[in-house]
């Protein structure tokens, strides 16, 4: 039970590269503390309006919520990752996973709007976690536009080029940036 204690888990805001575009994919990524290699040990939420293999080709392809197990070691489109909130180990993974999820799985999705994207909705679903109070009340205010958003863009924007010109190996969280975004 010690142990768990140590363990907190970690709240991501995760920036993705997107091949031939200047923004970055949106995610949110719970994380345990220590994470192991080959292990999808984190979950990432995110909204994703990317083609299946049940895509009938007829455009605009809907946005749809995910929910995936990840292991962000291999994640080979990691750029940035944004600590938004440690939460306490007296808590199961699981069980903040299940929480964090029932809360990300009620922020709308919205259809037809070009001017809605991932990044939307990882803003109002910051938000919506943020509204919890408790160990999400360290969760910063993301808007568009203001500068905490900035801050994560800019963090992301540096270390863009480092990882696609190999300064950044892949498979080493430890070199992937990391910016603590917490509010006190």
């Amino acid at each position: 039970m010690a142990r768990r204690r140590f363990n907190k888990p970690r709240l991501y805001v995760s920036l993705l590269y997107r091949q031939n575009q200047d923004d970055f994919h949106w995610a949110i990524t719970l994380a345990p503390k220590t994470e192991v290699p080959n292990a999808r040990d984190s979950v990432r939420y995110d909204a994703a309006n990317t083609i299946t293999a049940a895509w009938d080709g007829v455009p605009p392809v809907p946005w749809r919520y995910r929910y995936d197990p990840v292991d962000p070691l291999l994640d080979l489109k990691l750029v940035a990752r944004i600590l938004v909130a440690k939460l306490p180990g007296s808590t199961s993974f699981a069980d903040w996973a299940a929480q964090i999820d029932e809360t990300c799985r009620a922020v709308p999705l919205v259809q037809g709007d070009p001017s809605w994207t991932c990044r939307t909705w990882a803003h109002e679903a910051l938000a919506a976690l943020r509204a919890l109070g408790g160990a999400f009340a360290t969760i910063p205010d993301v808007r568009d536009g203001n500068a905490a958003e900035g801050e994560m863009i800019a963090v992301a924007q540096i270390a863009k080029p480092k990882l696609l010109g190999g300064e950044i190996p892949l498979g080493d969280i430890r070199l992937v940036p990391t910016l603590d975004m917490r509010r006190r």
